[in-house]
C-alpha cells in the first residue's frame, strides 16, 4: 500500500511540473525588437528597383501568333530590305513568324491607315517617316496625327543623294544646271508625289537652282533607281541601299547630299552636301517603328526589346554596312523631338513647291 501511495504521490509531482513549465513565460531578452518591426523594410528593400518593364511583360506569355510590319513604301527599297531583314529573326527571338505587306501609295498614307485600322492588339507594326506627320498633311487631307502612334525604336536615318545616270556626263550641279540652261526640262523621279519627302527636297533643290523641271513619281526608292538606270529620267533620289552598288560600278554618278556635314559612304567615300557646295538646302529624314499609341505598353516593350536586340546581332550588323548604313537606336522621345524639329524646318521648303 505504502509503495502504491508513494507511486502516486511521484506522478502528481510531475504532472504539477509539467503544467508549471508549459505555464511560464519566455524570459525577455534586452535585444529583441516588436514583432511587427521585423516587416519592416530593410535599406536593401526600400533601394531595389521597381519591376522592370520588360519583366512585367514577360508574365503576359506574349506574342502568340504572327506579327505583321505595315511598309507603306514599294519592295525593294531601303526600309523594305531592312524592315525584312528583321522580321526574319522574329521566330529565334520571339518564337512567332513576321511578315511584311507592303501597302503603297498617296505618300505613305495608305499604310498609315491599314495600319490604323488593325486591332491595337500589338501584333501589327509600322514602318513610319517624320514627313507623314510634318510633310504630307500640307499637301494630302489626312485623318490621322501624331497621337495616333507610338515610336518604338529607329530604323534608319534617310540619307538622300541626288543621282545622275553616268552615261549624260553630269557630275555636279554646275554640270546639271548647264544641261537645264542648254534647253532641257530635268526629269526626275521621285518616290511619290506632293506630300513625300524626297518630291519635297528635290523640288525644293531644283527651285533654288532656277531650273525648269519635271517630277515622275514612282511607289519607292528601287522603282526611281531603276528608272535612272533604265535612262526614263534625267535625275532621281535615293539612299544607300539603292544606288550603293550602281554608284561602285561606275554607272550612276551622286551630285550631293541633303545631309548638311555630308556622308561617307563606305565603297563610295565623301558625297559633299549641298550645303558645302553652297546652297542653303538640307535634310535629315528617318525611319522607325510604331505601333498605336493605345496598345499595351508592356506589349511596347517586349516589340522594342526584340528590335534592339536584332541591332545588337553581328550578324545583322554587318548586313547594314554592307549596304552603307548603321541602324538608328533612337528612342520615342529622340524621334518625336526630330519629327518637330522637321515640322518646322519644312515650313521653309513648303512654299518653295506649293
Amino acid at each position: 500500500m505504502k509503495k502504491l501511495t508513494s507511486i502516486a504521490l511521484a506522478l502528481i509531482l510531475a504532472m504539477s511540473l509539467l503544467a508549471c513549465g508549459g505555464s511560464k513565460e519566455p524570459e525577455a531578452q534586452p535585444d529583441a525588437q516588436p514583432a511587427e518591426s521585423t516587416t519592416e523594410a530593410t535599406p536593401a528593400a526600400e533601394e531595389a528597383p521597381a519591376e522592370e518593364p520588360a519583366q512585367e511583360a514577360a508574365q503576359l506569355n506574349w506574342p502568340e501568333k504572327e506579327i505583321t510590319i505595315v511598309q507603306p513604301w514599294s519592295l525593294g527599297g531601303g526600309p523594305d530590305v531592312i524592315t525584312r531583314q528583321i522580321a526574319s529573326y522574329s521566330d529565334k527571338i520571339l518564337g512567332v513568324p513576321m511578315i511584311v505587306e507592303n501597302h503603297t501609295g498617296g505618300s505613305g498614307t495608305i499604310g498609315m491607315n491599314t495600319f490604323l485600322e488593325a486591332e491595337d492588339d500589338g501584333y501589327t507594326l509600322f514602318c513610319c517617316n517624320g514627313p507623314l506627320f510634318s510633310l504630307t498633311p500640307s499637301f494630302i487631307a489626312v485623318d490621322y496625327s501624331i497621337e495616333d502612334i507610338t515610336p518604338l525604336v529607329g530604323i534608319r536615318i534617310t540619307e538622300f543623294v541626288i543621282l545622275t545616270n553616268a552615261k549624260s556626263g553630269i557630275t555636279d550641279l554646275a554640270g546639271l544646271v548647264e544641261y537645264a540652261n542648254a534647253g532641257n526640262t530635268v526629269k526626275y523621279a521621285t518616290t511619290g508625289g506632293p506630300g513625300n519627302d524626297s518630291y519635297t527636297m528635290i523640288s525644293a533643290l531644283f527651285a533654288t537652282l532656277g531650273i525648269a523641271s519635271e517630277a515622275v513619281p514612282y511607289d519607292g526608292g528601287q522603282e526611281a533607281i531603276n528608272a535612272l538606270v533604265g535612262e526614263h529620267v534625267d535625275v532621281a533620289i535615293g539612299s544607300p541601299p539603292t544606288y550603293r552598288d550602281y554608284v561602285i560600278n561606275g554607272e550612276l554618278n551622286c551630285l550631293g547630299t541633303f545631309i548638311p556635314e555630308g556622308l561617307d559612304v563606305e565603297g563610295i567615300g565623301h558625297i559633299p552636301s549641298f550645303k558645302d557646295q553652297g546652297y542653303d538646302i538640307e535634310f535629315t529624314g528617318m525611319d522607325y517603328f510604331a505601333v498605336r499609341s493605345t496598345v499595351d505598353p508592356a506589349k511596347q516593350e517586349i516589340l522594342k526589346d526584340f528590335v534592339l536586340q536584332v541591332y545588337a546581332d553581328p550578324e545583322f550588323q554587318a548586313f547594314m554596312a554592307d549596304m552603307g548604313m548603321a541602324a538608328w537606336e533612337a528612342d520615342g522621345e529622340e524621334i518625336l523631338g526630330m519629327v518637330e524639329a522637321q515640322t518646322e524646318a519644312m515650313t521653309k521648303y513648303i512654299p518653295m513647291v506649293q
